[in-house]
């Protein structure tokens, strides 16, 4: 049995990133979409799609039991009779922009705005997480580069990944080639040029030219020094593991919080292996409970279901298209739009802490088109 301490590192992130009401006592429901289980190349392919986002989260209220109940609302979806569990299928279908043409989608936003629950998640770009550690490994091998901000270091990853992403099958190649992300000592400079080739071209575009000419420069110098200690001595060909970390993440962060996940054997069969204490005290504060029988999970699927959408359109779509098709939508989808930001921003302003992002700068600029 492994022991997690939830203390350890808390308190110092909770006051880097300048969280509030952590120690509130909450209840949680979760489910995910794009969940893929394994990140990892196969035959030279990534196994996933890698324009999508894993989503975790869902519902959250303060303490232990309320009054709201959503079984009138899910009574006005009038769903067929047939339906005993309400999946986000059930509600919208298509891309982002046909999922906010839903009335149902309109109904369930307007239910959750008007009452004291909240959203929560975490939005992880599996590709930008699998890919920062080329950085991060170049960054500590400089004594010049540690002193890189965390702003400025951001920009060099997000530049990084818009070149690799943008050149995704000679990405795949080099990546397999190379068994990223464990490359063996004596493939290092030559895993090292091939990565600068496929983004030296962008150096020559003005937006791109700072974060792309420094990641060439301190790539080069990790390559005299043949040292990238994050991408060696690790599984070959596989980025991740499973997504475990995800689910134990706000295990550890909101420590007095009760946390209902939807049932997921692997998932559950992981977290068996650990046990969670707060000082010398084990807390027994998260259970797998099947969703069929909680209409708060099941709304956490709807949601969940309705990020992912809003994720794969700014992943798919440039600054100016998505300026584009936000600035001509019809009279529902903008109200829906609107109802998903106000949600957002009232669970922004609740707790920091509910919503987690480990995205590019990219996607937080194009982001913040759709949700101002």
């Amino acid at each position: 049995m492994n022991i997690i301490n939830v203390n350890e590192e808390r308190d110092l992130m909770i006051e880097f990133q300048g969280l509030e009401n952590m120690d509130v006592n909450y209840t949680f429901y979760y489910d995910e979409t794009n969940n893929g289980r394994k990140f990892h190349l196969a035959d030279g392919r990534f196994n996933i799609s890698i324009d999508q986002n894993f989503i975790l989260g869902g519902i959250v209220y303060e303490g232990q039991s309320n009054d709201i109940e959503p079984t009138e609302l899910f009574q006005r979806l009038d769903l067929q009779k047939t339906i005993n569990e309400v999946k986000f299928k059930h509600i919208a279908s298509g891309d982002f922009i046909n999922v906010l043409k839903s009335k149902k989608i309109n109904l369930i936003l307007k239910w959750i705005s008007s009452k004291k629950i909240y959203l929560h998640y975490t939005n992880l770009n599996p590709l930008y997480f699998g890919i920062v550690d080329i950085i991060d490994s170049a960054i500590v091998s400089s004594e010049t580069t540690k002193a890189f901000d965390i702003g400025y270091a951001n920009l060099v990853k997000n530049e990084l990944y818009i070149a690799l992403n943008k050149n995704i099958e000679k990405t795949e190649e080099i990546f397999y080639q190379y068994g990223y992300p464990s490359i063996d000592e004596d493939k290092i400079v030559e895993f090292l040029d091939d990565i600068i080739e496929i983004i030296e071209p962008y150096r020559y575009i003005q937006k791109s030219h700072l974060g792309i000419e420094t990641a060439i420069q301190i790539l080069k110098a990790s390559r005299r020094n043949k040292s990238m200690p994050f991408i060696q001595d690790e599984n070959k060909h596989v980025l991740m593991q499973d997504y475990s970390p995800f689910y134990m993440q706000p295990l550890r962060m909101f420590k007095n919080s009760m946390h209902y996940f939807d049932r997921e054997d692997h998932i559950e069969k992981i977290l068996k292996q650990y046990k969670f204490v707060d000082e010398k005290k084990q807390l027994d504060h998260y259970s797998f409970i099947d969703s069929k029988s909680n209409k708060f999970i099941q709304l956490s699927d709807i949601m969940m279901g309705l990020l992912g959408k809003l994720y794969a359109f700014i992943r798919r779509n440039s600054e100016e298209d998505i300026k584009y098709i936000i600035s001509n939508l019809g009279e529902l989808e903008k109200e829906n739009l609107n109802l998903l930001n106000e949600i957002t921003w009232k669970s922004h302003e609740k707790c920091k802490g509910f919503l987690l992002k480990i995205t590019s700068d990219d996607e937080r600029i194009k982001e913040q088109i759709v949700l101002p």
